[in-house]
């Protein structure tokens, strides 16, 4: 079978593998059809990050099952759509029992499809077949009415929305929200369009760059475009940053207001990094970081998607085969999905 590598900076391979086998009970093997790249990819692959080659690439997929072991065959059919959490959980250990599925102590910390260290045990999605562990739990049928292109990032970028905003809105009453866009691409739009279709917020979505703002502003979410951040001048009950960049940052956390709750999405690939603490400190403010927790998140948001009441799939700005999977993965886009 085939899978892409990532070799070295800018580089991708494709590279011959042996065929998966089940080789144990609750475990299933899945062809991915519709492979999301995650707004951290790009940065990867650019070596804009701490994660260094070789690896498997791809972790925000959806696939059909090929086959499952003996104890799930009447629990899976084969051709069942699934989406499949990019992070490993037996469901079973203390973490994953307390919703905390991102640190499951059945294999080692931070495992998962597509980065490393777990890419290198647990592989990458543009792949011809990815075994799943522990399937039970980890596999997510997806209804037929849905589709595979439009939640390709289901388990972590569209994920991210119920880490970001979902999660806090019975906290407030009509919240006022700010999604500051940036270089969490999709991640900063997805939450926008939710918080837009659900009318669960008045929302409104920033950013400097105005491929996205015109995307935002086309699906009928309340935009505002600057050449750079200013100083802000309006106060929020929830702020969501997805801008992974300093200015982005620094007006996010000075968008607070009074007892209201800061939650990012950006990656900051160090230990030294500023916040106004005292004035954060007198406002009041929850601050909320951290990875997403993939399939609690997802369980959280497929009523929605499922109703029609968020369609993410109006994210999606350009899909390519899988052979074409080597030269697409490293275009710029802001939501790129490969199909089978």
């Amino acid at each position: 079978m085939r899978r892409l590598m990532f070799r070295k900076k800018g580089i991708l391979e494709w590279e011959e593998t042996e065929p998966l086998t089940i080789t144990g009970v609750n475990q299933a093997i899945v062809e991915p059809i519709s492979v999301a790249r995650c707004d951290l990819d790009l940065p990867i692959l650019k070596g804009e990050t701490l994660f260094r080659a070789p690896f498997p690439v791809g972790h925000e997929f959806v696939g059909k099952i090929k086959s499952v072991s003996e104890d799930l065959a009447n629990v899976y059919s084969v051709g069942m759509t699934v989406a499949v959490p990019f992070q490993i959980s037996c469901g079973f250990c203390p973490s994953c029992l307390n919703h905390h599925t991102n640190s499951c102590e059945s294999v080692p910390y931070t495992s998962g499809y597509g980065m490393p260290p777990g890419a290198h045990p647990f592989g990458g999605a543009i792949t011809d077949e990815i075994k799943i562990p522990f399937a039970k739990q980890m596999l997510f049928e997806i209804d037929k009415k849905i589709d595979p292109v439009g939640i390709a990032s289901f388990s972590d970028n569209i994920a991210e929305v119920w880490k970001l905003a979902g999660r806090f809105l019975n906290q407030k009453k009509d919240p006022k929200v700010l999604v500051v866009g940036g270089f969490a691409g999709s991640i900063g739009l997805y939450t926008a369009l939710f918080l837009h279709q659900t009318k669960k917020a008045d929302v409104l979505y920033v950013d400097t760059d105005i491929t996205k703002i015109d995307l935002a502003s086309s699906l009928g979410i309340p935009v505002e475009h600057f050449s750079q951040f200013p100083k802000p001048t309006k106060k929020y009950d929830l702020v969501c940053d997805a801008s992974a960049n300093k200015q982005g940052w620094d007006f996010a956390v000075r968008s607070l207001g009074r007892n209201a709750i800061f939650s990012s999405a950006s990656i900051f690939w160090t230990n030294q990094w500023e916040i106004p603490y005292l004035e954060m400190y007198n406002q009041g403010v929850e601050i909320h970081l951290g990875r997403v927790e993939s399939k609690d998140s997802m369980e959280a948001l497929y009523p929605y998607i499922l109703s029609g009441a968020f369609t993410p799939e109006k994210i999606v700005t350009k899909t390519a085969s899988f052979n074409e999977a080597k030269e697409a993965w490293l275009e710029e886009s802001i939501k790129l999905v490969i199909t089978k």
